[in-house]
């Protein structure tokens, strides 16, 4: 039985494709991924980050005056036409130094964005973006950190 499980699980991975490590900044984990990976011409397919912040740091959400909330832009692409992107709400969060509740992130969270494949020419299609985004701890802010993020569509 053991070794039917074990098939199994195997098979699934291979289903799923090969799995990229997450990308790693000081203060992130951020794993893109796409649903589904495999899509035509005149379909949807919704792109994700999940992100998980490293511990005791936090970044800001959407929404959050006077601070760089974290935002997910992509690369114009005449391939798609892409939705906004949509961020879940931000936890507050009181910061004893500044006397002052915030709005972030401080849990791993996931961004989606759906896009709509209006062309395709080749194999794949790749998606480009970046994430901006400004991490604090509970002593410090660090400087904003932009990162690349891109999707490979089947």
């Amino acid at each position: 039985m053991q070794s039917v499980l074990g098939w199994f699980v195997l098979f699934v991975c291979f289903l799923q494709g090969p799995v990229r490590p997450p990308i790693e900044t000081a203060h992130l984990l951020v794993s893109p991924s796409a649903t589904p990976e495999t899509v035509a011409a005149g379909k949807k397919t919704t792109l994700a980050l999940d992100i998980t912040p490293k511990p005791r740091m936090h970044v800001y959400s959407p929404g959050q005056d006077g601070y760089i909330a974290i935002t997910l832009t992509l690369e114009p692409n005449p391939a798609i036409t892409a939705a906004k992107a949509k961020y879940p709400a931000g936890e507050k969060f009181f910061m004893p130094a500044l006397n002052e509740t915030q709005l972030v992130y401080d849990k791993p969270f996931r961004i989606t964005q759906d896009v709509t494949v209006k062309s395709r020419t080749g194999e794949s299609l790749t998606i480009n973006g970046k994430v901006r985004y400004q991490a604090c701890d509970d002593k410090i802010c660090y400087l904003p950190v932009t990162i690349p993020v891109s999707w490979v569509l089947k």
